[in-house]
């Protein structure tokens, strides 16, 4: 851990102390107040937001060592130093307590840690650190607020063209993106020397106008930490073009120059950094939106399956009893076969001829059984692939498994199909072949409670258009209307004990979204009435 803060106050102070130098080498002014771009401020602000307070003693080796070589007596570079250091400390400070996010992902944290620069950093900086230099005599008190406004515009762009662009670096650049990204600095290292003296632009506005869009969409496609290496290139190469005489921010006196190229930059990147944050901040927040969404509809789907797989417990349940319903009669005959048999055997009479009448009776009653039990295996197996059928086979199927039943309860099954619904279909027929039973059962359930005296289900449909409209419909009453419009949503049940209220609800789904057709309820004059309306080509 000592090792690893070593390590990196060692870095930040010759950092520190080589950036610091470039910019005293382009100042025309004195050797510690200068307006240039400081960017010294601006690696020394990211590395403590990084890295934490700690890293002030390599701000303070840093600064001290760059006053004290630049011709400023011991005191005052010692105060100097100390000025800046408790600068980052500051800057730390303020940056938790208002919980900024380092990263600098969403434009609250953009703006505060602009305003932070702006308005407590430097105004710290410059106004202690020139007071030091003041009571020292290394400049004159009626220069105070000349220098401390150079102190604060010049630390104010080392620390926005630098420190954002680090901590954007640190947080999104990748290892594999080095080589990209260094070849978009060098482009537009080229592009603004090109501007600036091979093809010189005269009109600051216009060579914004050329350069910001292109940063901006940058910024867009590939991240703000684009943008803002961009224009700190851009920021680099015009100042040393500057500084040997060339482009167009040189004017008759080098201050004018030096606030012109101040300005520009000010106004660029403060642009990149609010406008390109917003355009990322709105990207991502799409993509959340729509990695929601995915989420979500997979949730959705995971919920339908699970009440598919519900439905089709209850469902099973219910063939068991259906099973049993179909088995009684031919267990009842296998009986009487048996008993038959023994008494020929009591009585002597057993012989080849009785034995083959045993065989085929009571084989005829087994593959009887058996077939009962394929018909409802092949019924509620799971489909994967469409197949083309025939309504009216699906309906005489399902009619056909909840026959014994019905019989029991003396229910009467009215079936009256028009000729012009006999066309195929294109779906799923075991599912939909589970709806028509859900509804039937409904009906049966319904009939029932009510105590009918003659229960009736009807069942009938005709060809309209492009869709086939069948309707399923009984004689119970009716569904009560305060309950109607909730029929079909899922775990609603009128069933006080026995109801898990999938069935309508997985009807509504296979109708609708598996079948692509509709399915709705009202209230007949007779009952309940059910509508479902199939596309030819679903």
């Amino acid at each position: 851990m000592n090792s690893i803060y070593f390590i990196r106050v060692t870095i930040l102070a010759l950092l520190y102390f080589i950036a610091g130098n470039l910019s005293l080498i382009i100042s025309q002014e004195n050797n510690i107040a200068t307006i240039v771009i400081f960017g010294s401020e601006g690696i020394a602000l990211a590395a403590a937001i990084l890295y934490g307070k700690k890293v002030w003693v390599g701000v303070f080796i840093g600064q001290f060592f760059l006053a004290y070589l630049n011709n400023i007596p011991l005191m005052p570079s010692l105060g100097v130093a100390m000025v800046n250091s408790l600068e980052v400390v500051l800057a730390v400070v303020v940056f938790k307590h208002f919980k900024f996010n380092k990263n600098l992902s969403e434009i609250q944290d953009v703006v505060g840690f602009i305003l932070l620069i702006i308005f407590i950093l430097q105004p710290f900086s410059a106004t202690f650190g020139n007071l030091i230099l003041t009571y020292f005599s290394i400049i004159e008190w009626d220069n105070y607020f000349y220098n401390a406004f150079f102190w604060w515009f010049g630390n104010i762009m080392g620390q926005l063209l630098v420190a954002p662009m680090l901590l954007l670096m640190n947080a999104h650049l990748k290892k594999e993106e080095w080589n990209y990204f260094l070849m978009v600095g060098l482009f537009f290292a080229v592009l603004s020397y090109a501007f600036l003296d091979v093809l010189p632009i005269t009109n600051p506005l216009l060579l914004l106008a050329i350069t910001l869009p292109l940063i901006l969409y940058l910024s867009f496609i590939k991240g703000v930490h684009y943008g803002a290496f961009s224009t700190l290139v851009i920021a680099l190469v015009s100042v040393y073009l500057t500084y040997i005489g060339v482009g167009v921010f040189i004017g008759k006196e080098d201050l004018e120059h030096l606030l012109n190229l101040n300005f520009y930059f000010l106004f660029q990147i403060l642009l990149v950094l609010l406008i390109g944050t917003s355009f990322v901040e709105k990207k991502n927040k799409a993509k959340s939106l729509e990695v929601m969404v995915k989420q979500e509809v997979e949730k959705n789907r995971e919920q339908q399956l699970y009440m598919l797989q519900r439905n089709r417990l209850v469902l099973k349940g219910e063939m068991i009893n259906m099973i049993a319903h179909q088995w009684k009669q031919p267990l009842n005959n296998l009986s009487l076969i048996n008993q038959m048999h023994i008494l020929d055997y009591e009585a002597g009479e057993l012989n080849d001829k009785t034995m083959l009448d045993f065989v085929k009776d009571s084989s005829v009653q087994i593959q009887q059984m058996s077939q009962t039990i394929a018909d409802f295996t092949n019924f509620f197996r799971p489909e994967i692939n469409q197949k083309e059928f025939y309504l009216s086979d699906v309906i005489n199927q399902s009619i056909e498994l909840l026959k014994p039943i019905f019989q029991k309860e003396k229910i009467f099954l009215i079936l009256d199909l028009e000729e012009n619904t006999e066309i195929k279909l294109k779906g799923y027929p075991n599912e939909l072949g589970q709806m028509i039973m859900n509804i039937l059962n409904n009906a049966k359930d319904a009939l029932i409670e009510n105590e009918i005296e003659t229960k009736k289900v009807w069942i009938y449909g005709k060809r309209i258009n492009d869709r086939i409209h069948f309707y399923i419909e009984d004689n119970a009453g009716g569904i009560p209307k305060p309950i109607v419009e909730k029929i079909f949503d899922p775990y609603f049940s009128t069933k006080a004990k026995n109801g898990t209220g999938l069935g309508l609800y997985m009807s509504k789904i296979i109708v609708e979204e598996h079948m692509k057709g509709q399915l709705s309820v009202s209230n007949s004059d007779r009952g309940a009435l059910f509508e479902i309306i199939l596309p030819l080509t679903s």
